[in-house]
Order: C-alpha cells, then structure tokens, then sequence
C-alpha cells in the first residue's frame, strides 16, 4: 500500500512539474512586437513556447503590416517548413524505406514517435 501511495505521488508530482506554456497566436506575436521586444525576444518566445503557426502568406502580410518584424516573419516561415516536413516525415516514415526515411536509415536516427527532437536542418533532425 504504502508503495501504491509512493507511485502515486511520483505520477502527480511529474505532471506538477510540467511546463504548461500556452502556445503564441499571431495576435499575441502582433502584442509582442507593438509591446516594443525586439525580434530575438519574440522568437525566443516562440521557441519557449514550442509555437508553430500554420500561416497563409496573406497573414504573413497582415502580421508584416500589423508590425511584426521581418527576422521574426522569417522564423515563423522557416518553424512552419519544418513542422510540415516532421509531420510527413513521422507520417510516411514508417511505410517507406528509402534512403533517409525509416528508422535506422539515413543519417537521422530520431525523433521516434513521441519524442521531438531538433527541428531544422536539412533532415530535420
């Protein structure tokens, strides 16, 4: 019993420790940047909070007129690339066998499903 009671607090104390950041909308990038931070302070709010906008390029122009900077602009593209190229990656990883595709092929060894590695790169891994 007192082992259960040990494991179960463990369990809870795991998930207290978690980070539970909210990912960024493109109103909160557009607050950020009128709020004054500069552009490595905004993508490095990006990157604390794991946020990949899936954009059009006309909210890329909006966010641009709105007053985002370029460099943070470019970096939201580049997130975005890179996230579609690991969900495709992760999708058709498993059913084709090509050079760089599957796990143990090619350069890239992970990410494994449910762990997220490095994004970027030519592989990205």
């Amino acid at each position: 019993m007192r082992t259960l009671a040990f494991l179960l607090f463990l369990l809870l104390a795991g998930c207290a420790a978690m980070d539970g950041a909210k990912q960024l909308t493109g109103a909160d990038v557009v607050a950020l940047a009128q709020q004054g931070k500069t552009a490595p302070e905004i993508i490095a709010e990006l990157q604390r909070t794991n946020t990949v906008l899936i954009l059009q390029a006309s909210d890329f122009v909006r966010l641009h007129d709105a007053g985002v900077p370029d460099d943070v602009l470019n970096y939201m593209q580049v997130a975005q690339i890179d996230e579609l190229r690991w969900r495709d990656r992760m999708y058709w990883g498993p059913y084709y066998r090509g050079y760089g595709f599957g796990y143990g092929y090619g350069p890239c060894y992970w990410p494994r499903p449910g762990m997220r590695a490095y994004r970027g790169g030519a592989w990205g891994c």
